[in-house]
């Protein structure tokens, strides 16, 4: 790792831009932040983070790195204890860009950055040996962001491969709650019946009350599962029919029309 005096002789040597001898510390220079990078793409000078937010930062300092020499990213000791984290790449040796990193909020509070004050440092690291070939990745001779959309490689499917997961996630969420929405609908069913024939049983009602109970007791859980049905729809689950709820909205009618008919007759 290179100290102080390396690093101001790498900034003399147009190895990093843009940074100012003052924030060179004894094994690292402190970067200084350009601005925010939202999901819009657009730059921006101040964010908030939410628990558990990330957003990509653009650094005012570029780099220029020769063949045996390559450049790491660190957080401040400062941020870390305020709850941020930061994933950054190692630049490799012959590497041009500006430096690019992401930091995420893993605290339980929400934090606010601005480009007035900085986030990261850059170490930097000699090569021994040699490397083989200049750096040839697609994010060379990167000055302004560029967003993983704009590259038309493996990655991009790997992003497509990780939505459609979190698409069947869901859908595997959303049949959990229709399965134990409709056996809780169902016990409730059989214990309702069972509960209040017994009741009439014991209490000595003619089988024409037993039926009118009966009759309401159907047309009551008839219009609960008519409500279970309406609020899996609207979740997304998938339902065998779509005039379903319609149907048992009929059947609950019918049943209470029928608990009057016989009560009256």
């Amino acid at each position: 790792m290179l100290g102080h005096d390396e690093i101001v002789k790498l900034m003399g040597a147009g190895v990093v831009s843009g940074a100012t001898e003052e924030n060179v510390g004894q094994v690292s220079v402190d970067t200084t932040t350009k601005g925010f990078y939202g999901q819009d793409g657009e730059l921006r000078e101040r964010c908030t983070l939410s628990p558990g937010d990330s957003v990509m930062v653009a650094a005012v300092e570029c780099i220029d790195l020769p063949d045996d020499v390559a450049c790491r990213v660190i957080l401040r000791n400062s941020r870390i204890r305020e709850g941020l984290t930061l994933d950054a790449p190692l630049y490799f040796p012959t590497h041009k860009t500006r430096v690019f990193f992401r930091v995420t909020n893993v605290s339980a509070n929400s934090i606010g950055l601005d480009t007035s004050n900085g986030i990261a440092a850059l170490t930097f690291e000699r090569v021994d040996g040699g490397i083989g070939s200049p750096y040839r990745g697609a994010f060379v001779d990167e000055l302004s962001y560029r967003d993983l959309a704009s590259y038309t490689d493996v990655y991009a499917g790997d992003v497509t491969k990780a939505e459609r997961a979190a698409d069947r996630a869901e859908n595997v969420e959303k049949r959990a709650y229709s399965v134990v929405m409709t056996l809780m609908a169902v016990f409730v069913s059989v214990f309702t019946l069972v509960n209040v024939n017994l009741m009439s049983a014991f209490g000595g009602a003619d089988p024409g009350t037993i039926v009118v109970m009966n009759l309401s007791a159907v047309g009551c859980l008839l219009a609960m599962f008519s409500v279970i049905t309406v609020v899996l729809k609207h979740m997304g689950a998938s339902m065998s029919g779509s005039s379903l709820p319609t149907l048992l909205v009929a059947a609950s009618a019918a049943a209470f029309v029928a608990a009057v008919a016989v009560a009256f007759v």
